[in-house]
């Protein structure tokens, strides 16, 4: 007999609400932010190697360096083992929402960082930017520990505060170090939202069967 086991997917609305103001935002940054605050970093010393600094420790503590693929392979694996192990088996379905909003946000930025080929701030020399296989637009380090900490947000609702206002700081750093423009960073925010509260519809109500604890 199967039954549907208890997880903690409460409230996701607030996910929809962070994606529009985050469309609305990119939209803005991309009509009358992106170049003017380009040019101004570039201009002024922003203190990048602070930033750099300060973004590397997080790199490393979420999985993005050394490989990006760190965390999918780490969450898949505890997606299998909570599934097979039955005292844990309870914890499965929470540990398949974060593999999948991290997997799908994941390769979604990669294909739209293919198709879309935009310069990066440094490499803009105030010409095209869009089609010029660049790969700025949406945000990676956005998108790869957004994935991780937003869907962990829906998990543990305290932690929501601290999980935006980190994300904000990982939006400034690549701002400040000229790796992003406002609207990657933007766009990066809302394709999490999305894909998370996309993945949390379709998790929450899966049916498997009950495992008996030996």
């Amino acid at each position: 007999m199967s039954s549907p086991i208890p997880t903690p997917f409460k409230d996701t609305r607030w996910l929809l609400w962070l994606a529009a103001g985050a469309v609305v935002a990119c939209v803005a940054a991309l009509a009358v932010i992106d170049h003017p605050l380009a040019a101004w970093v570039r201009t002024h010393d922003t203190h990048p190697s602070s930033w750099n600094f300060a973004l590397a420790f997080f790199e490393y503590a979420t999985g993005i360096e050394p490989w990006r693929w760190t965390g999918t392979v780490v969450l898949t694996t505890g997606t299998l083992v909570t599934w097979y192990t039955p005292r844990w088996h309870r914890f499965a379905k929470t540990w398949l929402f974060v593999a999948l909003s991290h997997f799908i946000a994941v390769n979604l930025m990669m294909w739209c960082k293919h198709f879309t080929g935009r310069l990066r701030p440094h490499d803009w020399h105030y010409g095209a930017v869009w089609r010029q296989h660049g790969g700025a637009f949406p945000s990676g380090h956005i998108v790869l520990i957004g994935s991780l900490i937003v869907p962990l947000a829906i998990i543990y609702p305290r932690a929501r505060t601290p999980a935006l206002i980190f994300l904000g700081f990982v939006g400034c750093a690549r701002i400040a170090v000229s790796a992003h423009w406002a609207s990657d960073v933007f766009g990066g925010i809302a394709l999490v939202a999305i894909v998370t509260w996309v993945c949390a519809a379709l998790v929450h109500p899966l049916r498997w069967p009950d495992r008996e604890v030996p």
